[in-house]
């Protein structure tokens, strides 16, 4: 922002240089011409002198209008600021005062199972890993056609990442929501709709009957009795996460989505105010925005961008929201999903990324 600010203020310093040195050079023509015209004889002609005065007079006037019109438009401006900066504020202190207040029980722990504030995203990061290998093995399980890989928009996320992209999409829901009864029920008449049913409900009950390590598991599902015991058994090992983490994605959303629609900020401002709201996020929140933003709960952070084809409207790779990813190379999963990022631990930035600065407003 201080760069910005900078700039700027050199245009601010070019324009008055332009309108001081334009003003001296028509004095000077105008006092000249008089004394070409009417020889020094008019510095004692009173018509002359008033003529001249009058000028003057009219420069003067000119110039008061553009530095009252100057200060009036920083003076707004900076109300403007000051309004903004109080309210986006205030929304960044609703955000991480939603991650103060987080907890839930880590039902696979006997000592200390409660988890508190962000360690709430690495907990939820640690069953979505469980969750996309669950998904993965019964994609492979080719009975089970859970969907049709060659189906799917094509002006969203990149053909080759639609079998990844439904895998964790298809995982993230279940982690989100959880597979107690609600969440069940929510997974299967509402969110998973666009799966083979059949499919879904198989991949559902996997999911159902993995129980919480304190409880015991040693029963043998020799029977639909025992099998119905445990999937109606409510100590599942996922149990859902809506209820810590959907207001936060909330608050978040609002957050960025406000700085973004500010037209009296520049792109570099915009950033910057951002940055201040990423510089607060743990990696493992960052690494839950990730997988929100390419599942069908998070298509407005990018997919809507890039199905409309509207580079300001795709926050996640204009702001570099993610950036703080711990990668290990290219090909991990985010840099595929979003390759226009300059991620922390990549040595090169994107070669698209200046262009795309060019497009952001």
């Amino acid at each position: 922002m201080l760069k910005h600010m900078k700039s700027i203020y050199r245009t601010c310093r070019c324009w008055e240089i332009l309108i001081l040195s334009t003003t001296f050079i028509l004095l000077i023509y105008v006092a000249v011409s008089l004394l070409k015209s009417t020889g020094w004889s008019c510095w004692f002609d009173s018509d002359s002198i008033s003529n001249y005065g009058d000028f003057l007079g009219g420069i003067a006037t000119v110039i008061s209008i553009y530095y009252l019109y100057r200060t009036l438009h920083e003076q707004g401006r900076q109300f403007q600021i000051q309004n903004f900066e109080g309210r986006f504020l205030e929304m960044v202190r609703f955000n991480r005062n939603a991650v103060d207040q987080m907890n839930c029980i880590d039902t696979s722990r006997k000592e200390m199972p409660k988890v508190e504030g962000k360690e709430v995203f690495e907990f939820f990061h640690s069953q979505l890993n469980e969750a996309i290998e669950i998904v993965k093995v019964f994609v492979a399980k080719e009975q089970y056609r859970l969907f049709d890989e060659s189906e799917g928009e094509k002006n969203a996320w990149n053909d080759n990442l639609r079998k990844e992209q439904k895998i964790n999409n298809i995982a993230f829901l279940v982690t989100f929501f959880g597979v107690k009864n609600a969440g069940y029920n929510l997974l299967k008449t509402r969110y998973l709709l666009q799966y083979n049913t059949e499919g879904v409900e198989k991949l559902l009950r996997e999911f159902r009957l993995r129980l919480s390590a304190v409880v015991s598991t040693d029963t043998e599902l020799v029977n639909p009795v025992e099998e119905s015991k445990q999937i109606n058994n409510e100590e599942k090992l996922f149990v859902g996460f809506q209820y810590n983490v959907g207001n936060y994605f909330r608050t978040l959303f609002q957050c960025v989505k406000y700085v973004n629609k500010q037209p009296f900020l520049s792109y570099e401002e915009k950033y910057e105010y951002v940055k201040m709201l990423r510089c607060q996020m743990s990696n493992a929140e960052e690494i839950i925005l990730f997988y929100d933003t390419i599942c069908d709960l998070g298509k407005a952070w990018e997919y809507e961008g890039k199905k409309n084809k509207d580079v300001n409207s795709q926050l996640i790779t204009k702001y570099n929201l993610i950036k703080n990813i711990p990668l290990e190379n290219q090909e991990d999963i985010a840099c595929q999903f979003y390759p226009e990022i300059s991620f922390e631990g990549l040595e090169e930035e994107p070669s698209k990324r200046n262009d795309l600065k060019k497009k952001y407003t």
